[in-house]
């Protein structure tokens, strides 16, 4: 056995020194990390040369001599080199959960040039599909507007070589077989989860469940036994054919460098394990996937088009042309056609909104949001609502969709109305959707308010309706994304230009924090756009905190003495990465296992959503019995006030109010750094701040913060003067009103 300070490992086939014909040849062995060390995949070097592995066969065996607790080990590993005639060194590198890699063995072969070469049957890099050049061609395009300065050929170049090749590195072995759709060449990770699509059979025996992983630090169970008439009408001699489609969604933490490398696996009806597929992809993300496209002058579809086919060509990397290659190619033609800027325009300076009015408040106005639900922007509208009340405004509320906050604003409103807008969205057309439009402009009553005011992007429905009455329009933007990304496979094209059309026709669009306004300038007059900060009532917070001791609090969540609390507050969906923060509770238990064993991890915003499923199927693998998802409740404050720590893990926020209300209750703060989040509580000053979705972050960010209480309160203290000074409802509510008055008399200046 060969020792590292941080591996233990053994080669067994081939040993050092051993000489060989040149040619392929498979090293195989295993790794395994020393405590608190986590692998995640293997590759050999020989010079510039990189050949990449498999790692992840289970071995029983290891999980026992190394006491592991697991029934086994995905430690035994595999890799193809190719020796050229003579001595070569090859350095053998497993890659650590941190995203590095690093040497954990070197050996030294020697090919005798009078024996002849040989080979390894491999699987072939197969041609590029039409998804695949489709995803490649828009990275390209992205990157055009991204890095301006460089030759377009430079950066075709730079992808190409970034793609995997060979795709494959292990079909499913004899009796199984199969084939994977996802994860392609080019594969999408949206909020670190990526899509796994194919088929998979045992020639004689049913599966009993299918298995798959990125990191092997965890599985996720991957739905199986899908109708498959395709692999069914192909191989009818086996009766399992018929039911073998596979379809699920895995983590990816984002620490991982790219390519990701998917591991398979079988499970029979023995108990038996089985690594099936192990297969490999460029992922792009929701940040990339909202990248705005070139200017027209600078960069076609044509342009690009051409030389990405030269450099796929010059890396001889051969790709399929058939009619769904020309209609992607169709498809991405039409959308720059119609997202791409005609140039790049000057985009000024987010102005702040006025501190105070300089015009009285509009006697009456409709306010739109997309629902009435407890969420962010619902409840950012409720306090909206009720000052504009307070301040004599008769306020009508409008949405689309009833829920729990209407019995809240109901106390003060004139009245609550409910509207279709549902045949906006499902509008296919242009014309479908502005009979849409028509429609919920007749059902409302637009030109009985003096100023319309429109909560989130999603209700964009209302902009054109309100304007095509004739009504002053105030859009408040919450999204930090796109129109096209947010509703990329929901809705047509013509209800996206809607979208975007609506950041134009309104006379102001608002924006909580100017991270989020980035995303949005490419759209008409940018000039318009204000910065009106989102608030807490922190005098609401102090007297609930001052009614509920802290003590109480923790004996509702029967904490035992000395167990520490770590919060994790949102609705339970992909976008707030609560399966990071349990990949990240995991890595916790095995690097600070006597600091993970006295703490008690509980997300809160559980519900009945296919991603509630999908957690709970991680959390079963994970199996930490301190690791726990608590139904959603209007009851919340408990999870911050009573907390030793509270953790935001989401990929994608504007001005959250859990950060806010996390800073109000002095609980240390460990988030990700998104967009708005640093916009209200700054790195090293009131929070700690991570990477979104990189686990090894939120692990040590939480190990630090727990070990540390000292550092965790110093920032909690600070986050607590902050938003006292900047974040106070009583000191900006009046600034958003203030607002609303200078638009309902006319639309800002430049």
């Amino acid at each position: 056995m060969h020792e590292t300070a941080f591996s233990f490992s053994r080669l067994e086939s081939h040993a050092s020194g051993a000489v060989l014909a040149p040619g392929q040849h498979i090293l195989g062995g295993w790794v395994m990390p020393r405590p608190g060390g986590h692998f995640v995949d293997v590759r050999a070097r020989l010079g510039g040369r990189i050949f990449p592995g498999i790692l992840g066969w289970p071995r029983a065996d290891l999980a026992a001599h190394f006491q592991t607790g697991r029934a086994v080990a995905l430690a035994e590993f595999k890799i193809v080199v190719e020796l050229p005639p003579g001595a070569s060194d090859l350095v053998l590198e497993v890659l650590e959960i941190e995203g590095r890699w690093s040497e954990f063995q070197t050996i030294r072969l020697t090919a005798d040039g009078a024996l002849p070469p040989v080979e390894v049957a491999m699987p072939s890099g197969p041609p590029l599909r039409w998804h695949e050049y489709g995803r490649a061609l828009q990275l390209l395009l992205w990157a055009a507007r991204r890095e301006s300065a460089r030759p377009l050929a430079a950066l075709a170049h730079e992808l190409v070589a970034s793609l995997p090749w060979p795709r494959d590195l292990r079909h499913p072995h004899p009796p199984f077989k199969g084939h994977l759709d996802e994860p392609a060449a080019v594969t999408r990770s949206g909020f670190g989860r990526v899509p796994v699509l194919g088929y998979l059979f045992h020639e004689t025996l049913p599966i009993k469940r299918v298995l798959a992983t990125f990191d092997l630090q965890v599985w996720q169970t991957i739905g199986h036994g899908l109708p498959s008439p395709g692999p069914a009408s192909y191989y009818p001699q086996f009766p399992t054919a018929a039911r073998c489609g596979l379809y699920g969604v895995i983590d990816a933490p984002a620490q991982l460098p790219a390519p990701l490398c998917l591991r398979l696996y079988a499970e029979l009806p023995d108990g038996s394990l089985h690594l099936c597929s192990v297969q490999r992809g460029l992922p792009f993300t929701n940040e990339e996937e909202k990248s705005p496209y070139p200017a027209r002058a600078d960069v076609t579809v044509a342009d690009a088009h051409e030389i990405l086919q030269q450099a796929l060509a010059g890396a001889g990397r051969p790709l399929i042309r058939d009619a769904e290659f020309a209609g992607e190619l169709a498809r991405i033609e039409a959308d720059f056609a119609r997202r791409a800027p005609a140039r790049i325009i000057a985009v000024p300076p987010l102005a702040p909104a006025p501190h105070r009015a300089s015009a009285p408040l509009p006697r009456s106005a409709l306010l739109v949001t997309h629902n009435l639900n407890h969420e962010g922007a619902p409840l950012f509208f409720l306090d909206y609502a009720r000052h504009l009340a307070a301040q004599g405004v008769a306020v009508t509320i409008l949405s689309p969709e009833d829920g729990p906050l209407r019995a809240r604003f109901a106390e003060f409103a004139r009245a609550i109305r409910l509207v279709d807008a549902g045949p906006v969205f499902a509008a296919t057309d242009a014309g479908a959707a502005r009979a849409a439009l028509d429609a919920v402009a007749r059902a409302v009553d637009f030109p009985a308010c003096d100023l319309v005011v429109c909560n989130t992007f999603t209700t964009f429905w209302a902009v054109h309706a309100a304007k095509a009455a004739g009504r002053r329009v105030l859009l408040y933007v919450h999204e930090s994304t796109t129109p096209a990304s947010f509703y990329v496979g929901r809705v047509s094209a013509a209800v996206v230009t809607l979208a975007e059309q609506a950041f134009g026709l309104a006379d102001c669009v608002s924006f909580t924090t100017a991270a989020t306004r980035r995303y949005h300038c490419d759209y008409d007059r940018p000039e318009n756009h204000r910065l009106t900060p989102g608030w807490i009532e922190v005098a609401r917070l102090d007297a609930w905190r001052a009614q509920h001791p802290r003590s109480d609090l923790r004996d509702r969540f029967h904490l035992r003495p000395g167990e520490l609390l770590v919060t994790n507050v949102g609705t339970v969906c992909d976008r707030k990465g609560q399966h990071i923060f349990a990949r990240a509770v995991d890595l916790l238990w095995r690097r600070h296992p006597a600091l993970a064993a006295r703490t008690r991890f509980v997300m809160l915003g559980g519900g009945d959503t296919p991603f509630d499923a999908v957690l709970a199927d991680l959390l079963s693998h994970i199996d930490r019995p301190n690791l726990e998802v608590h139904p959603a409740s209007a009851d919340y404050l408990p999870y911050y006030a009573a907390a030793d720590l509270f953790v935001c893990s989401t990929y994608e926020e504007s001005s959250p109010r859990v950060i806010l209300e996390a800073m109000v209750c002095e609980v240390p703060l460990l988030s990700s750094g998104v967009q708005g989040v640093p916009e209200q509580a700054r790195d090293s000053l009131e929070a700690t701040l991570i990477p979104p979705g990189d686990t090894v972050a939120l692990c040590e960010g939480m190990a630090r913060l727990l070990l540390s209480p000292g550092i965790g309160r110093d920032l909690a203290a600070r986050a607590r003067a902050r938003v006292v000074a900047e974040f106070d409802a009583a000191l900006l509510l009046p600034r958003h009103a203030a607002l609303a008055a200078e638009i309902a008399r006319h639309a800002p200046g430049p």
